[in-house]
């Protein structure tokens, strides 16, 4: 072959390619993003399945009422229902004239995180 034919060979190709790599680009942007809907798709099917078993459990009587106890702490006639408080709280303490709290708990909120900081800082010392 002669060198005339190898360039017109060589544009050829460079050509067919250069109109060809957009065109394979635009294809593989496509199936990304194509499996990306399709991952969307099957999660919200996931999530819409949750949704129709939450609703067939609240059609139950027995969901409904462990709901009503459990978020509105409702009880049935004759039961007793306790609340449990925190017994390591620390009440604030009122001055009985001005009605102000004075306890410690009154402190700033920046003057609280410097006291943990050092609390924990001492704390890691010790051990």
């Amino acid at each position: 072959m002669t060198t005339r034919r190898w360039v017109v060979l060589g544009s050829l190709t460079t050509l067919l390619a250069l109109m060809l790599v957009p065109t394979g680009k635009s294809w593989y942007d496509q199936q990304q993003r194509l499996d990306e809907l399709h991952s969307q798709v099957a999660a919200q099917e996931a999530a819409v399945e949750d949704l129709r078993r939450e609703r067939e459990l609240w059609q139950t009587d027995e969901y409904v009422e462990a709901q009503a106890r459990k978020r509105l702490k409702f009880v049935r006639p004759g039961e007793k229902t306790y609340t449990v408080v925190d017994p390591d709280e620390t009440i604030a303490d009122v001055d009985p004239e001005t009605g102000t709290v004075t306890s410690s708990n009154t402190q700033p909120w920046y003057e609280k995180m410097a006291d943990s900081v050092t609390t924990a800082d001492t704390a890691e010392k010790q051990q």
